[in-house]
């Protein structure tokens, strides 16, 4: 039974009622992961200190004795002093002769993070991305995404070959700085392809390893067509690595500006706007704009 309270997937630790106060008296490598904590740096503490401010240890248990289902989210403090979202449950160990409980933690950090995004932007759909870039899980929210499983299956399966490299970069470079990144992919929604935009979050345990992505699609999925203005200029900003923002202050045109144009809400921009965006990405304006010669 030790053997397995250590080696199980679900951050855990036990915890003991003597004379009337909490004690931790082990923790799991997954619980350690999850907090940064050591075992040895909680044995025998009060797991009050786990608690975000204001909550005690002896009022969650209260709560989860009264829980007929037996859990209750709560922030618990990792030793970085960042707070992690967890919905907690607790088991008593019949077996010990004092009054112990090993308390199962689950992690809601990317739950909560998809349901605060969602709350002022639209989601298409969210997928969970390992460290390999293999779908760990998928929720569909619009159509026109069918219900079908991801599940184990590479990301770049469903991202067309001239995304994969840029897509790759950008999630790379999101994992080595701990940033939120957004983006412009082509996927493949049946025997069709789309462009859509998507957030990237990468997600660390509390021990600082690298857990995983989490990647929004968002936006309106638009049709791709070769001769579209609009999709060649997307895809030369998102192969040379070029925001809207970045583009916007070298060429000195408003943001607002190159959003409509990447948009496709401006389809005809004036010459010199066209010739500032082109010569920043190193084409000839024609290269993007068909009907340029003709302006």
């Amino acid at each position: 039974m030790e053997n397995v309270f250590y080696l199980l997937a679900d951050p855990m630790f036990i915890i003991e009622l003597e004379h009337n106060r909490w004690y931790i008296r082990d923790i799991n490598y997954a619980f350690t992961k999850l907090t940064g904590y050591k075992k040895a740096e909680l044995t025998d503490a009060d797991p009050d200190g786990l608690l975000r401010r204001g909550f005690t240890f002896g009022g969650l248990m209260t709560q989860l004795s009264e829980d007929n289902e037996q859990s209750l989210e709560q922030e618990l403090i990792s030793k970085s002093t960042a707070p992690i979202p967890v919905r907690f449950t607790s088991r008593r160990l019949p077996s010990s002769e004092q009054t112990c409980f090993i308390i199962i933690c689950k992690d809601l950090s990317e739950e909560k993070y998809i349901e605060e995004y969602a709350m002022d932007n639209q989601v298409l759909m969210s997928v969970g991305i390992s460290e390999q870039f293999r779908i760990t899980n998928a929720t569909r929210y619009y159509s026109p995404f069918k219900p079908i499983n991801l599940v184990n299956q590479s990301v770049f399966d469903h991202i067309a070959d001239e995304s994969r490299k840029p897509l790759r970069r950008i999630m790379e470079y999101a994992r080595a700085h701990g940033t939120t990144e957004q983006t412009d992919v082509r996927l493949y929604l049946g025997d069709q392809l789309r462009m859509t935009t998507v957030i990237i979050k990468p997600f660390f345990h509390g021990n600082k390893e690298f857990k995983g992505y989490v990647v929004l699609l968002t936006g309106t999925l638009q049709s791709v067509r070769e001769e579209d203005a609009a999709y060649k200029l997307r895809m030369l900003m998102l192969s040379k690595n070029i925001t809207a923002t970045s583009l916007a202050q070298s060429t000195l045109i408003s943001l607002t500006t190159i959003s409509k144009i990447r948009n496709g809400k401006i389809k005809k921009p004036q010459r010199l706007t066209a010739e500032l965006i082109a010569g920043e990405l190193g084409v000839k304006p024609e290269s993007i704009w068909s009907g340029f010669k003709r302006y």
